[in-house]
């Protein structure tokens, strides 16, 4: 009998020391909000441009890219050094949630600082596989909301890279019977300019500047 009660005693103690008895002990970082470069958290609507993490050769800021040949829709390309780009803002598949988090479907749109040539929206999508190249490129002319079977292109996620760097990912779950391709971003040349595609490795890091503006030059930038 003492043997017996000896174990479960054991088999108490061994249940009570594990994880779910102390949720606070583990940390889930799943749904934690994406910060920017300030440490403050990404906030949806709110323009940002995304530079690379890596300095020098590792490039500047995303921004629209124009090829020749086919300039529209443009794509989404990085800039040199130094130069931040275009700024961005996200939206979230959870409308009610205006905090961008961790591996959480996003739409990311470029919002122009000046006036366009293309008709076409300026939201990222996956476009169709580029047979020559052999890769599936990031481009624009993706659709906003509507999370989907029809808009499974536009969306995105955010993992975390680094303490403020992060990378992105192109895996949505907007449609759960959907397939769907599941792989990190990275850039790439496709001869003429760096443009972002996806990998079959690891994804390329960046960091999200807040656009330094006032609320009324946000505003008029976010919905002209």
């Amino acid at each position: 009998m003492k043997t017996t009660t000896a174990s479960v005693f054991l088999l108490f103690i061994i249940f009570s020391i594990t994880p779910l008895s102390f949720p606070f002990g583990v940390a889930n970082t799943t749904n934690a909000p994406v910060l920017d470069s300030d440490g403050n958290e990404l906030r949806t609507g709110t323009p940002y441009f995304v530079v690379s993490s890596i300095w020098g050769a590792g490039g500047g800021g995303l921004a629209l890219g124009m090829p020749r040949g086919k300039p529209c829709p443009e794509v989404v390309a990085q800039r040199g050094s130094g130069d931040d780009g275009i700024p961005v803002i996200f939206s979230n598949s959870d409308s009610n949630d205006g905090v961008v988090r961790l591996s959480s479907d996003i739409n990311i749109e470029f919002i122009p600082l000046r006036p366009r040539f293309c008709q076409t929206t300026t939201v990222w999508k996956v476009d169709d596989y580029d047979h020559s190249a052999g890769k599936w490129w990031v481009i624009t002319d993706g659709v906003k909301g509507n999370p989907g079977a029809n808009t499974l292109t536009s969306w995105f996620r955010i993992e975390k890279a680094g303490d403020l760097d992060y990378t992105f990912k192109y895996c949505p779950a907007v449609c759960g019977t959907c397939p769907a391709l599941c792989n990190k971003i990275t850039r790439d040349s496709d001869g003429e300019m760096i443009r972002l595609a996806l990998s079959a490795g690891h994804g390329w890091p960046f960091f999200f500047k807040k656009l330094q503006t006032s609320a009324m030059e946000i505003e008029q930038v976010v919905h002209n």
